[in-house]
């Protein structure tokens, strides 16, 4: 019994000795680090890379990079009085917007809807697929990839009376196109 006791002090002693050594040192590292680098400066990274001896240092004064910021820094630029950073980045006081740069034309922005409407086909996300080309479509009513896609998203839909209406708007602006003999196998397959 006697035995078993004095394993048992020892053991917690042990482990006492082990977490107040452990507990010096956390204490002691951190003094340590700061009494070494200045104020603001980094002690895990040298500010620059160590040079060759026969390579010539580059002259401060021209150099176009700047000094790293520090986490304070950092921090304050975040809390800057003229941004919002909460679910997106916003300033008010930002700079007026770059006359060089122009809006997208209609024709543009049709092409664009097409695009990603092709895309959510392909993806078989049919419902946005419609969504997108209609969009396309309100901006160039006679465009017929739009009315394809729409009506190929429609027919996947189970919308088999808006998918006629596209199909047969297609084959009024291009009864002789390109696609007109499958169209009118599609609208075969829906009757």
């Amino acid at each position: 019994m006697s035995k078993e006791l004095n394993v048992r002090e020892s053991a917690s002693s042990r482990i006492c000795s082990v977490l107040f050594l452990l507990l010096t040192c956390s204490l002691w590292l951190p003094a340590q680090s700061t009494t070494q680098a200045p104020a603001g400066e980094s002690t895990s990274r040298p500010a620059q890379p160590p040079t060759p001896p026969d390579a010539p240092a580059p002259d401060p004064g021209t150099e176009t990079t700047a000094p790293p910021k520090s986490a304070a820094k950092r921090t304050l630029n975040k809390l800057d009085p003229h941004c919002i950073d909460v679910i997106f980045h916003s300033c008010w006081s930002s700079p007026a917007a770059d006359p060089a740069k122009s809006t997208p034309s209609d024709e543009e922005i049709a092409a664009k809807d097409i695009d990603v409407g092709y895309y959510y086909l392909k993806d078989k996300n049919y419902r946005a697929a419609e969504s997108r080309l209609k969009e396309a479509l309100e901006i160039m009513p006679s465009s017929p990839v739009a009315l394809i896609g729409l009506a190929q998203a429609q027919q996947k839909l189970g919308q088999r009376d808006e998918a006629r209406q596209s199909y047969e708007a297609y084959l009024k602006l291009n009864p002789d196109g390109s696609e007109a003999d499958k169209v009118k196998k599609a609208l075969a397959q829906l009757k």
